[in-house]
């Protein structure tokens, strides 16, 4: 399954999808997951549930970026303000703190390297041609806030972003994931006894953890995702309903027994779903004692 580029912050769309994917009849998801896990670059499409029920939209390609301002989309989809500046100017400023260990330093040199990769990206089918004429104009534009900026530098940023997401950033733990083991379009399944692909897997369920710790609601319904689809560890629908509950909490829109049972009640018993439930209510994202999931029998 490809993964295609999206901002990860459609804070709004994501709640809407998050309905959708628990209205979804049980066997209908489980048809439509996927055999093939690839395109690190984005949000990724080797999930089912509410994500892949999201729109795919990249940062250059569904979300124009408007290189004559100082603020250029990452391939993340996030802004990054160069100030003005090429992204070697840019990443030569920050890049000695980086190496350092800053993890500040590092996600930005990151961010704006990924400014870089995303022109390697194919061009969309565009069905409209003033559209696509429009993109490749821009296009032009990131060439040249890319000048100077080599294709091991484009790679590189894999290694801050890493460092920055083992220091804690939160941004750099979501995008980790995202990006992938290799930053490129790569089969996973064919790929799957590839050490990298093992230890990477390993690290992006480790930050998605700890993303969660800080009840961020996308991280928490990603943990939902990847345990109902298996892809980052074994399926694990126990898991998946809990997070699903977890991930509810932050955006203020608790889900209803109904939802619940509709969407897991098939594939658990009747203990298996009030112990999700229990693990689920006791994440507490919205209270003062917090039980940490990472810390729990997932």
């Amino acid at each position: 399954m490809k993964q295609r580029e999206a901002s990860l912050y459609l804070f709004g769309i994501a709640g809407f999808g998050l309905a959708l994917w628990l209205a979804w009849p049980a066997p209908v998801r489980q048809a439509a997951a996927p055999t093939v896990t690839a395109a690190p670059q984005a949000r990724p499409r080797d999930q089912v549930g509410w994500l892949a029920s999201l729109p795919d939209a990249g940062p250059v390609q569904a979300a124009p970026v408007h290189t004559s301002a100082t603020l250029v989309n990452g391939r993340n989809g996030r802004g990054v303000d160069l100030g003005g500046k090429t992204v070697a100017a840019y990443v030569a400023e920050r890049i000695a703190k980086a190496r350092s260990g800053d993890a500040k330093s590092a996600y930005e040199v990151y961010q704006a390297e990924s400014i870089c990769a995303a022109i390697q990206d194919p061009v969309a089918d565009y069905q409209d041609p003033a559209e696509r004429e429009i993109f490749l104009r821009e296009r032009e534009g990131l060439v040249k806030l890319c000048a100077g900026i080599s294709p091991a530098q484009v790679q590189e940023r894999l290694g801050f972003l890493n460092a920055a997401a083992r220091a804690g950033h939160l941004k750099a733990q979501l995008d980790f994931y995202t990006e992938g083991p290799y930053g490129h379009e790569y089969d996973m399944t064919t790929g799957a006894a590839d050490p990298i692909v093992i230890k990477w897997k390993e690290d992006a369920l480790t930050y998605l953890k700890q993303a969660g710790d800080q009840c961020d609601h996308f991280a928490l319904a990603t943990l939902s995702n990847v345990y109902d689809a298996g892809t980052l560890t074994e399926r694990d629908v126990r898991s998946s309903m809990a997070y699903a509950i977890a991930a509810a909490v932050p955006r203020k829109k608790l889900l209803t027994e109904e939802q619940l049972r509709s969407r897991f009640g098939e594939e658990l018993s009747a203990a298996e779903f009030d112990s999700a439930r229990q693990l689920g209510g006791d994440f507490g994202c919205s209270s003062l004692s917090r039980t940490s999931m990472s810390r729990t029998a997932f």
